[in-house]
């Protein structure tokens, strides 16, 4: 706000604001300030002014009376626009977007400008080169508008399509949901806009970016998001789909990212949706041009089932009340489809029995009425009928606590292991995993007060916030509380590091993948599936060491240099990387099966082996300081699969890289990291099979980047 004129506007508003009853404008206020004449020569200026919001409000309960507007309506109307698109303040730029967006009379005005607007904030943010936290949230915000603006008609949606196609990296939070979002909305609504899902595979770090990294961006903050909309893209694909083939192909890649969405993010809504997606597929898996009642004999149709999905219905339900404005009618219409759905498939079961005929379309009925309730964001109106608005709300369900519950319970198991071992350790071991005992009481005791009490950050009694726990016990006991001063007092650095290890292995080691490693693995099973070995109780076996496999090059990659330290130094050898698989694989359900250098196997030494019922699984460890990749190390697979001569013919090279990677630089993407290849052995029909793992050692934190 710059000119004089300008200054007095607000001055007077802000007079007229503070006469007013309850900080409301009294009656009259608008003519008192001026009217639409001296907005259309002053509101442009208002950009950042804290009197905007209240405003814009005024303007739009004016807008709708139509006789009280004068020739200079228009311009007035674009300048209060401009203002609010210009605004450098996040929160006056969300405020005022949401009140123009809920009044049809001012779009009709200028919703073009406003598209157009809004366009060139999100262009704003992905041409500059290092934008801060600020201007994605107000790129978040103008995105977020625009595609509402298009749902409606106003602006192109070719344009808004093209806007979307730009971004092509990980983002802040605030952008990268809206991104993903906006996507999902898309597919919605144009079958042609189906191309954007590599916009939320990018966004979501499950494909290497193709473009420069943002500040901040953490794909993990947009997975859970992605997961629906993923799922949502390929739903809405099978209800569009020509046949039943295709329809049945797109509904199982639905229940895939239906499957991560759940078991990774705990979205309730992905559970019930599953669950339906299930029950369709496997009925048009089954049909025929002649089913018989057989079609229907599946556990997801059984009467048990059917009353637990009905009972997860009703959960959601009950737990929807009272929220906000998220959970709208719509959202209630949705469950009520839900509902529906779980008595008609119980019918369906005795109907099918008279009939000996099944419609694939009872059930895509009330599948479809799900997917359209469920939808993604509000959508406005510029109908001159203010009350004639169409809304549709995106469910939210936050998965921050069941977080936080899954590592309070790591580590109560934890200690209750440590509690364990106490009583039958003795001499100086009994010493030592005493005080381990006494340290994660401790942690465990204030975790649990802070859990049950909200407590939130704070400053000690010296007034300086102390340092934070290591990951993941500072999710548990905030950074800069009162409790975690104390812990950092009492305990020490190395006792700290060594239970946040243990907890984060065993969080990692039970935790679903998420949508980057669920790829990753997808990947390498497709190559095994070549192998005659990967089948029956071997495969089961080396998909779950394959899945601790992806979640230990993962969670490393992630991790500061304070908690594994050895990734950082050029000087660490094989044995720091080897003890670490070790003590990962040994917090997992796989403790006692996982044996460390094991004489003996293939006329040498194995690093580690898991023993099964009938088979094991070796694991080759290494470290290097060569540039080639893994699959080229003959040496190396030699080793490997000499270990396989009297066993399955799979097996895994992992090896710290020194020098394979950029070491001033970001670790390369997972699904680099993580291969497979094949080795020849002479006198041998069948090739042996060997996943290749490479770990980036001798990084440099992002701080020290240059």
């Amino acid at each position: 706000m710059s000119s004089g004129a300008a200054v007095e506007l607000e001055g007077d508003f802000t007079a007229l604001l503070a006469a007013g009853s309850g900080g409301q404008p009294a009656e009259g206020t608008f003519d008192t300030l001026g009217g639409w004449e001296r907005l259309a020569q002053d509101a442009a200026e208002l950009a950042d002014s804290p009197v905007l919001p209240p405003l814009v409000h005024l303007v739009t309960q004016e807008a709708a009376n139509s006789g009280g507007r004068t020739d200079r309506y228009p311009e007035a109307m674009l300048r209060v626009s401009a203002a609010v698109t210009s605004s450098r303040s996040p929160a006056i730029l969300i405020d005022g977007l949401d009140t123009l967006l809920n009044s049809g009379p001012v779009l009709n005005e200028v919703g073009a400008a406003l598209a157009k607007a809004l366009e060139r904030t999100v262009q704003e943010f992905l041409d500059s080169p290092e934008p801060d936290s600020r201007a994605a949230l107000r790129a978040a915000s103008a995105l977020e508008a625009r595609t509402r603006l298009a749902l409606c008609g106003i602006g192109s949606p070719y344009a808004l399509l093209a806007l979307l196609e730009r971004f092509d990296a990980p983002l802040p939070k605030p952008l990268g949901i809206a991104v993903v979002r906006a996507v999902g909305v898309a597919v919605d609504h144009w079958p042609h806009a189906a191309s954007l899902t590599s916009v939320v595979r990018l966004v979501a770090g499950i494909d290497p970016s193709t473009g420069a990294p943002r500040p901040a961006a953490d794909p993990e903050d947009v997975a859970s998001d992605a997961a629906w909309v993923l799922a949502g893209i390929e739903l809405v694909s099978a209800l569009r789909a020509a046949d039943l083939p295709h329809m049945l192909r797109k509904l199982e890649d639905s229940a895939r990212y239906l499957q991560v969405a759940w078991d990774t993010y705990e979205r309730e809504d992905a559970s019930v949706l599953l669950t339906v997606v299930e029950v369709l597929c496997a009925l048009l898996d089954e049909s025929s041009p002649r089913p018989d009642v057989e079609a229907l004999s599946i556990s997801q149709l059984e009467p048990g089932a059917l009353a637990d999905l009905a009972e997860r219905v009703r959960r959601i339900n009950v737990t929807s009340m009272g929220l906000n404005h998220w959970y709208g009618d719509p959202k209630r219409a949705a469950l009520l489809a839900w509902t529906r759905l779980a008595d008609d498939l119980g019918r369906l079961r005795e109907e099918f029995k008279r009939s000996s005929f099944y419609k694939a379309e009872v059930v895509v009925d009330d599948l479809l009425q799900i997917y359209l309730g469920s939808r993604s964001t509000a959508v406005v109106s510029h109908e001159e009928d203010i009350d004639g608005l169409l809304r549709l709300v995106q469910p939210v369900i936050e998965s921050g606590f069941a977080r936080t519950a899954g590592l309070l319970s790591n580590l109560e198991d934890h200690t209750h292991a440590l509690a364990q071992e106490v009583a039958t350790a003795a001499g100086d071991r009994e010493r030592e995993v005493t005080e381990k005992l006494a340290a994660a009481q401790a942690v465990l005791q204030a975790a649990k007060t802070q859990a049950l009490a909200g407590a939130g950050p704070g400053k000690d009694g010296s007034g300086t916030a102390p340092a934070s726990l290591p990951q993941p016990l500072s999710e548990l006991v905030a950074s800069g509380s009162a409790a975690a001063a104390e812990l950092a007092e009492k305990l020490s650095p190395e006792t700290l590091a060594e239970l946040a290890k243990a907890i984060s292995d065993a969080t990692i080691g039970r935790h679903s993948l998420n949508l980057i490693e669920e790829g990753v693995y997808r990947t390498i099973q497709t190559h095994l599936e070549a192998s005659p070995d990967y089948q029956g109780e071997p495969k089961l076996a080396v998909d779950d060491i394959l899945r601790l496999i992806i979640q230990f090059v993962s969670s490393r990659t992630n991790a500061q240099s304070d908690l594994y330290p050895y990734l950082f130094d050029p000087k660490a050898v094989e044995d720091h990387i080897h003890k670490d698989l070790l003590d990962f694989l040994k917090a997992s359900s796989h403790s006692a099966i996982t044996e460390y250098e094991n004489q003996h196997v293939g006329g040498g030494r194995i690093d580690l082996r898991l023993k099964f019922s009938g088979f094991s699984i070796c694991i080759e460890m290494k470290f290097d300081s060569m540039k080639q990749p893994l699959s080229d190390k003959q040496a190396y697979l030699k080793q490997a699969v000499t270990y396989q001569t009297t066993d399955i013919r799979i097996g895994f090279l992992v090896s710290l890289r020194h020098k394979a990677f950029d070491l001033t630089g970001a670790p390369p993407h997972l699904s680099a990291l993580i291969d497979h290849t094949v080795f020849d052995v002479p006198g041998d029909s069948i090739p042996r099979h060997i996943v290749t793992v490479g770990v980036p050692g001798s990084r440099t934190k992002p701080s020290d980047m240059k």
